[in-house]
Parts: structure tokens; sequence; C-alpha cells
């Protein structure tokens, strides 16, 4: 699945001649894009000749213009414009002028990954595509909505997904979904002929991968002894992840561990939102957050910046360089 309505559109061959993607969350956008260059291919015998376009670097009315340029061989034109919300309301006109006569055997795409659902009624246009099912909106996932997202990606793969082997591989993984599509498949490949997916079967494949190890050195920085932090660095290092990435996903959680500190608790759901996690990776940075003070949150958060200086300046050994940091981190 992408869009519903973009899924309705190719069932009934009702597509329209422009459509409007918006929203945050880009991996569902690029991956309806791509549902629809290949319904394209499959429903006119060929794969449309795509071209990419920035908004930045062309004019709105010039880039239209290109759809009655008809190619020499194809099946037509798919015709995308990233981050057309940069361009003045004045400019928008241009939409409605092709609307009113769309090119044949072309489809235009206009990606707008800064427009929010609030602001499609302020604009006319935006409205127009709105009311004429052109303008499809991608937002980040709520918290039950990623876990019903993440069973229905493992049917696709022929497994069925527990609940609490959901919880426990966005604990692990987060709430990106590319990178939560990404341990799924492993997980699906690592289950075999096996059709259920538990919580197990995702702790024994964490073992043998980067984003457990990342998350064991997360959570090992809230206990006081510093083995289990040198040992997740020792395997992520092992397993060939770059230095500055580790020093990247520490520094978010350190981020992430201070806004939660000047937030100073509140309702979960308001939490979760304002942080843009699930409520269950919610619990475990307010457990984690109890172990540390502000300051000494800003102090790591410093030590980190000293270490990339250091990785960037010195012909020092990048592990020596870490361990050297870990050593000085812990709850405080």
């Amino acid at each position: 699945m992408s869009h519903p309505i973009l899924e309705r559109h190719l069932e009934r061959r009702t597509l329209r001649p422009l459509y409007l993607f918006y929203g945050e969350e880009e991996f569902l956008m690029h991956r309806a894009l791509k549902r629809l260059e290949k319904a394209l291919g499959e429903q006119t015998g060929g794969p449309p000749l795509k071209v990419v376009r920035e908004a930045q670097e062309v004019d709105l009315s010039e880039f239209l213009a290109q759809s009655r340029v008809a190619p020499l061989w194809g099946s037509g034109q798919l015709l995308v414009l990233r981050r057309v919300e940069l361009y003045p309301t004045a400019n928008l006109q241009a939409i409605n002028d092709y609307l009113d006569r769309p090119a044949p055997r072309a489809w235009v795409i206009l990606l707008a990954e800064g427009l929010k659902a609030r602001d499609l009624g302020k604009n006319p246009v935006w409205g127009r595509l709105q009311r004429e099912e052109s303008a499809l909106g991608f937002f980040r996932l709520r918290e039950g909505e990623l876990y019903q997202w993440l069973a229905q990606e493992a049917q696709v793969l022929g497994k069925d997904l527990t609940l609490p082997a959901a919880q426990r591989l966005v604990e692990i993984a987060g709430d990106n979904l590319s990178e939560l599509t990404q341990e799924l498949e492993k997980l699906a490949l690592f289950a075999g002929a096996e059709k259920t997916l538990t919580p197990g079967l995702v702790a024994r494949l964490a073992s043998h991968s980067r984003t457990y190890s990342i998350f064991v050195l997360v959570e090992a920085l809230g206990e006081p002894s510093v083995q289990k932090r040198l040992s997740a660095l020792d395997h992520l290092l092992d397993l060939g992840e770059p230095p500055a990435k580790i020093l990247g996903m520490l520094a978010r959680q350190l981020r992430l561990l201070i806004r939660f500190k000047e937030t100073g608790g509140g309702a979960p759901p308001e939490l979760a939102r304002s942080l843009n996690l699930p409520q269950g990776v919610l619990k475990k940075l307010a457990r984690q957050a109890s172990r540390f003070s502000e300051g000494a949150l800003r102090s790591h958060l410093f030590l980190l910046h000293q270490t990339d200086y250091h990785l960037k300046t010195s012909t020092g050994t990048p592990r020596l360089w870490l361990e050297w940091c870990l050593l000085q981190m812990g709850p405080g």
C-alpha cells in the first residue's frame, strides 16, 4: 500500500493528471511515488520518461510546459518537482492553468515536504487540489499506527508480527520508517520458515545488528559501570560503524534527554508528540533522564563535540578517542 486515495485511483484507472504530495513523512511519500511509477509502467506497457527537478532551479510555468514536449519514445512522462512550497503564491496560478488543460500522456507530481495540512485551506490552488482528490498527505505515524503499519509490512513479507515484537523493534530501531523497514526485512529473513515474528526473534537478531548495538550503547549511558559502554562500542566498531555516526547517535540521545528535562515532565501523549517519539520509547527516555542532571547532560554533549574535534584534527586512533569520551560519561 502507498496511499489509500492513490490506490483507489489506480484500481479504478482514474489517475489525476497532477498530484500534490505533502507532509513530513518523506519515506511514505517516496514509496507512493515509486508505486505510481511502477503502476504507470504496467498500465502503459513501458516505464514513463521520468524527470525530477527542484523548485529552486526552475520556474513553475517552465516546468509544467515541459509536460507538453512529448518524448520520442516511451509511454509518457512522469514529471516530479520537489519543494514546491517555496514558490510565491502568485506563481501557483500556473497550476490552475495547467489543470484547465493538462498535457496528454503526462503525470505531474508536486512534492511539498514542508507543507502542512492546515496550509491547504488557506491557498485556493492547494484547496482545489484537495477538493479534486489530488492532494495526498503523508504524515508521521502515531504510536498505534506505527505498530499497525509494521504488522502490515510484515504481512507483505509473509510474516505475522506480534504487537510485543513490534514494540520491541521500535524500542531498538526507533521510529524512522526507512530503518524500521530494513530491520523488519532482516528479521523476516532471520526467521526463515517461522511464520510468526516474536520478541524473542527480535532479541536474537538484535545481537547481530548495528542498530541494536547503538541502542545498547545509548542505554548504557545511564549505568554507573563503564564496561557495558565499552563493550557496546567494541561491537559497533567491529561491525564497521563509522565513529562519526556513533558520536552523532550519542549526541541525538543527549539532546532528547535535555529536551525531556526542559519540559519538566507532563502528560505522556503531549510529551510524545512534542518529542516526536512513540510513548513506549518515551518511557525508556524518562527512566534514563532520571539518572542525569541537566548540567551533566550538557557537559556530556560538550564532551562529544570535543571528541568530534579530536577525531577530525588528531592523528590518534578513533577507537581510543571514543573510549576516552565514554570513560567520562555516565549518570550524574
